[in-house]
């Protein structure tokens, strides 16, 4: 299959998950009442599989990268996250738009470890600024978590060079390289907090004393109005979130001397960026679902037998199909906050008052 057709094939599916995301979007009525957040979750989750599709083909050729597409896709939580947003104190948040900032940051890391230039620095220096979006209160796990991953990696870097490389070389440009784009995100950071002056985090979600309204706008008022606790709930959504079919895949797959590098930083950004934002947040498993699938593209290695390549393009399609046959009950997808009054609702009570 050419580049081309397979680029074409990954966009048909990425298209035809979006498509779901969509009908889930309308059949819960956020079509309407927050298309600006849906239209962010969406977007966010087609440049998810179109990254994940243009690193698998980079590393596996089109077998792999349509393999990993297919489980990035259509895994529910996945589709749940680009079709609903995560309700919290200040309003919603996407987890879509912060899954693809962190695939993003990862891809622009390791590619700045295998190319020490300053233009895939600075890129990479612009994908850490841009990380912590859409993350809301985990911004600082998730920089933490970048943090680890670029030390890491700096290591799997030496550790992995070529037989042709001096590690001690390499080990102090990728240092040199990690620094950089660093460097580059702090820039950045203080230049956008220079120049807005927009409120604090803790004044989003309290009122101004002499104002009419609120800032922005507060989804729930008092503790009183949100919903008892319930843990079986929370670790009920918490496994639901987890990409099943591509840890599974990813578990057997075969690891190849040749791709050391990148099976390396692939492992190593599912444990650093993938599994923390897991445990932190009900709907946190979005973020390790593309790592993991791309994990799992090995299972469509050429060098591998017939019969173990149709297996896996089995479990893909079973889970395609599970997506389908849970329609629309994805996880976090059910009715809008489930009771709750929406943000635009209480904006319209508290300007009235």
């Amino acid at each position: 299959m050419s580049d081309r057709r397979a680029h074409a094939w990954a966009t048909a599916i990425v298209a035809a998950g979006g498509l779901l995301a969509a009908a889930v979007a309308w059949w819960t009525g956020r079509a309407n009442g927050e298309w600006r957040t849906l239209l962010i979750g969406l977007t966010a989750y087609v440049a998810t599989g179109l990254l994940v599709a243009r690193w698998g083909m980079e590393v596996y050729g089109w077998r792999g990268a349509l393999g990993s597409v297919a489980l990035t896709a259509f895994t529910p939580a996945v589709l749940g996250a680009a079709a609903a947003p995560a309700l919290f104190a200040g309003g919603a948040a996407t987890p879509m738009l912060a899954t693809f900032a962190q695939l993003a940051a990862g891809y622009a890391l390791m590619r700045c470890l295998l190319d020490p230039t300053a233009q895939w620095a600075l890129v990479a220096g612009l994908t850490i600024a841009v990380a912590p979006v859409g993350a809301v209160e985990h911004t600082a796990v998730v920089l933490s978590g970048l943090a680890v991953f670029s030390i890491v990696l700096i290591a799997c870097r030496a550790m992995t060079a070529e037989r042709c490389e001096v590690r001690r070389r390499v080990a102090r440009a990728s240092a040199v390289a990690v620094g950089m784009a660093w460097l580059v995100a702090l820039v950045l950071v203080l230049l956008i907090a220079a120049a807005s002056d927009l409120p604090s985090a803790g004044e989003y979600t309290r009122r101004v004393p002499g104002s009419a309204g609120i800032m922005w706008a507060a989804a729930v008022e008092s503790p009183a109005a949100l919903p008892p606790y319930d843990g079986g709930s929370a670790r009920a959504a918490w496994l639901a979130s987890a990409p099943i079919a591509a840890l599974l895949l990813a578990a057997v797959r075969p690891w190849r001397r040749q791709r050391r590098y990148t099976d390396a930083g692939w492992l190593a950004a599912l444990l650093c960026l993938g599994i923390p934002a897991w445990f932190l947040a009900d709907r946190g498993g979005v973020c390790a679902t593309p790592f993991a699938a791309l994990l799992a593209g090995a299972c469509w290695d050429a060098s591998r037998s017939a019969r173990a390549r149709r297996a896996a393009t089995a479990v893909a399609a079973l889970q395609a199909l599970a997506a389908l046959l849970v329609w629309p009950r994805y996880p976090g997808a059910a009715r809008p906050y489930a009771g709750l009054p929406t943000v635009p609702s209480v904006v319209r009570a508290e300007t009235a008052s």
